[in-house]
């Protein structure tokens, strides 16, 4: 397998004090693992289809993946694995990471979830949701995750609150409602906090 020059992810400083992490299972091949800035391509441009869907619904809360979005606030935006697991079986699909490629990475997402100190944690998408779950000692599989938003998490103070959608790039079924009630509840949380 070969793999081509990477760019070193861009730190936003603000993004690390915004209040919301976006976790996704893994770097993209043709995002941030190209561009230095998750949802963004090498053209500097976000991503259609899962970057301008999942930033319409950011758009509500104030804020933005799209670095060139004035005015908006960038959350800060990690993944479960901090590599990327190569193509998967499905064209156009990453591979799964294994238990192994997660482990040793969770400290490094635990360290940044304690450095940021999120009041909100938004998994994206099923593997991500899994993942997440399954290292923190809970293995309900995606859909009974997604009927348990705003669960409260173990992160210490601040009081931190996990909510899952759909991947953004997944014809999920349903995936437009999902992505609505879930950031109408983040929104709530976000003014009261």
């Amino acid at each position: 397998m070969s793999f081509r020059a990477l760019v070193p992810r861009q730190l936003d400083e603000p993004a690390c004090r915004s209040g919301i992490v976006l976790m996704a299972q893994a770097p993209s091949e043709g995002g941030v693992r190209r561009s230095g800035v998750h949802w963004v391509g090498a053209d500097g441009r976000l991503r259609p289809g899962g970057g301008t869907f999942l930033d319409k619904y950011l758009r509500h809360l104030g804020y933005s993946v799209d670095p060139a979005a004035a005015g908006y606030v960038r959350p800060y935006t990690t993944n479960v694995l901090h590599c990327w697991t190569g193509p998967g079986p499905k064209a156009g699909r990453d591979r799964k990471p294994t238990r192994e490629e997660l482990e040793n990475c969770r400290a490094w997402w635990f360290k940044e979830l304690e450095l940021v100190r999120p009041r909100v944690i938004l998994l994206l998408g099923q593997q991500a949701a899994e993942s997440f779950a399954s290292l923190c000692g809970d293995s309900r599989p995606f859909k009974e995750l997604l009927s348990s938003q705003g669960e409260i998490m173990p992160f210490g103070d601040p009081t931190v609150r996990r909510y899952v959608v759909p991947q953004p790039t997944a014809p999920y079924p349903g995936r437009s409602e999902i992505y609505g009630e879930v950031f109408g509840l983040v929104r709530e949380v976000l003014k009261r906090e």
